[in-house]
């Protein structure tokens, strides 16, 4: 769990609210729980308790009448009685926050709940501005508007007359027509409220985004404590660490009823070290407080703390609002990186030279291994179909059996005696539960991962990087941070320098400044996957941008489909395909890894019998 929670006055317990996570079974089983696993880590990370509830309490009123809050996450199938549930639960005074609409959901009636009309689209959109509407709400305090890259989902196309449509989103469709929707939709249903944020917000990476989705979990949880309180603090960093000596900035929030006392509160924040010392503080100036909307009102100030010249370490952030007839402090802890991101910065000039034996003209395949009639990887046959083919690199990947982490340790050997260097694979989180295999034992826990694998890298010299699939893909960002990949990274190199990690990025990604300027110091290059299954025509280009794009320093490793692909219905690979990308890939790459490579018939397959060929060439020229 990140080391920054919310924190709320210092007389609430901070954990004290019950909240519910609705999660559809009808839903589950079409659309394999996605995006549900991502709201669940947000709500704890926010330090927030919850239940788990599904259709059938969601169709009893009794049991929603418990919760101060409901949210849900890309539900789009809400069975009629869940529907109906949630309905009379808002109307009767609840709070609902919904990711993404109900794009499949036959009750109108639970729409018009959630202030959306009735008309769905599924509409990918591109260079996307979310834009305010008005002036700060309490809703949304942080954020007057910001840029993302692409959205996508199934919004809603417009909003009920009564709503208020708090952000709205613009982009450009696929087919380059502009498109316009309610991004944030918040309504007063009956005695509640419904916070609707229109698309997925969990494949968005934009920190401004994340400050929205506070901004309406911050204010939900509020106007359920203001029945019992005269106000409401929350206190936080704007990110679970800070790098010194750039400033730590940190956000203060304060709700109230507008019927007290106009206070002239202002907020002071400050930096305690071990044993309750203050290193650094901080002062707000007075806070602007909105208009009240359904009784609240509320100020929100943002806060810079120095950090020149402190050490690396945990620190408790300290906020006191006070200028009003009470005081309130609260506090909340924040790390700080400055020091390990400095070590790898220096390390990261070195790193090309110690690593090109092991990857540059790396010949290698992926996935597609064949298996026993008991479901454990055939390693005879495996290394019979890498010495066939000329490879000199396997990439294992640990997810399709529980036994694949033991079928790797066994396979490492027997490719060290071969001379194969091999690499392995772990699914992020987005490829794991919800209907999909795990990669076992260590599931999502890549600082384990990472520390297991490093040991073995200590025994085999063969074991040369650490690959984690679709990285950047879906929601996979919410846990794979730049710090938390920090410490993956740094586990790694504690038992192996030669140990790289490859995070596999897809073409959407390429030329993004801020993502390579956020990861470049600790990744080791990039895992290209080529998307382009029929002609390999735009192969050299995309190559060209991809190195641009990490710089000369970084490994650039192409993933060519011999066969299958992310997603869709591919045509088939011919061998003119491959020898074609295989070349290009050669010429513009430091290295090629096929996405399995149809091994069953050797070389009486043609796509086989082509890869086999020019491995071999090129294998042998490596040697002479």
């Amino acid at each position: 769990m990140p080391a920054a929670l919310w924190c709320m006055m210092a007389s609430v317990p901070a954990l004290s609210q019950q909240c519910a996570v609705y999660e559809s079974e009808a839903n589950a089983a079409q659309y394999r729980g996605i995006y549900q696993e991502p709201l669940r880590s947000w709500l704890a990370a926010r330090g927030v308790t919850f239940e788990v509830i599904g259709d059938e309490a969601a169709s009893d009123g009794d049991r929603l009448s418990r919760y101060e809050l409901i949210l849900a996450s890309s539900v789009y199938i809400v069975p009629d009685g869940a529907a109906q549930g949630l309905t009379e639960y808002v109307r009767a005074g609840g709070r609902v926050i919904w990711f993404d609409s109900p794009a499949r959901c036959r009750e109108a009636v639970f729409r018009d709940a959630l202030g959306l009309g009735p008309e769905t689209t599924y509409a990918p959109l591109a260079d996307v501005a979310l834009k305010r509407l008005g002036g700060p709400h309490p809703a949304a305090l942080s954020i007057g508007g910001c840029a993302a890259q692409r959205l996508v989902g199934n919004p809603a196309t417009s909003a009920t007359v009564g709503a208020t449509v708090l952000y709205e989103m613009t982009g450009m469709a696929a087919n380059g027509a502009p498109g316009a929707y309610p991004a944030v939709v918040y309504n007063q249903y009956g005695s509640g409220k419904a916070l609707v944020y229109n698309w997925v917000v969990w494949s968005n990476g934009e920190a401004d985004v994340g400050a929205m989705l506070r901004d309406g979990l911050d204010y939900m949880l509020a106007d359920a404590r203001l029945s019992r309180q005269t106000a409401v603090v929350f206190g936080a960093p704007r990110g679970s660490t800070a790098r010194q000596p750039e400033p730590l900035i940190a956000d203060c929030k304060v709700y109230r009823k507008p019927t007290e006392p106009d206070p002239t509160f202002r907020c002071i924040a400050s930096l305690i070290a071990a044993g309750g010392r203050e290193v650094t503080s901080s002062q707000s100036e007075p806070l602007q407080w909105t208009p009240p909307v359904a009784d609240v009102t509320a100020a929100h100030a943002e806060i810079r703390l120095p950090t020149a010249g402190l050490a690396d370490g945990r620190y408790s952030l300290r906020f006191h609002v006070g200028g009003g007839p009470t005081d309130e402090t609260c506090e909340a802890t924040v790390e700080l990186t400055g020091q390990r991101w400095a070590a790898l910065r220096e390390s990261e000039r070195q790193r090309r030279k110690l690593l090109e034996p092991n990857l540059v003209g790396t010949l290698g395949d992926y996935d597609a291994e064949p298996r026993t009639p008991e479901g454990r990887v055939d390693l005879p046959r495996v290394m019979e179909q890498i010495k066939t083919a000329h490879m000199t690199m396997y990439d294992f990947l640990i997810w399709h059996e529980e036994t694949d982490w033991e079928d790797f340790q066994a396979f490492l050997p027997l490719a060290e005696e071969a001379g194969i260097k091999v690499w392995v694979t772990l699914c992020p989180p987005s490829e794991q539960g919800g209907g999909f295999p795990w990669s076992e034992p260590y599931r999502l826990d890549y600082v384990r991962w990472a520390d297991e694998i490093g040991k073995l890298a200590e025994r085999y010299d063969n074991l040369v990087a650490l690959v984690i699939d679709d990285f950047w893909s879906s929601s996979n960002h919410q846990l794979f941070t730049p710090d938390y990949i920090a410490q993956v990274v740094e586990t790694l190199r504690k038992h192996d320098p030669k140990l790289a990690f490859l995070p596999t990025i897809y073409w959407p990604t390429v030329g993004e400044a801020e993502w390579i300027e956020t990861y470049g110091l600790i990744i080791d290059g990039i895992v290209f996957p080529y998307c382009e299954y029929a002609t390999g025509d735009e192969l050299e280009a995309q190559l060209a941008a991809c190195r641009k794009w990490i710089g000369p320093d970084k490994f650039l490793l192409v993933n060519v489909y011999a066969s299958g692909s992310g997603g869709g219905n591919p045509p088939p690979r011919t061998p003119e395909y491959m020898r074609r990308t295989l070349t290009v890939s050669r010429e513009h790459a430091d290295g090629i890894r096929l996405y399995c490579l149809p091994k069953g018939k050797l070389l009486d397959d043609p796509v086989y019998a082509v890869t086999a060929e020019l491995y071999g060439q090129w294998a042998a020229s490596r040697t002479k």
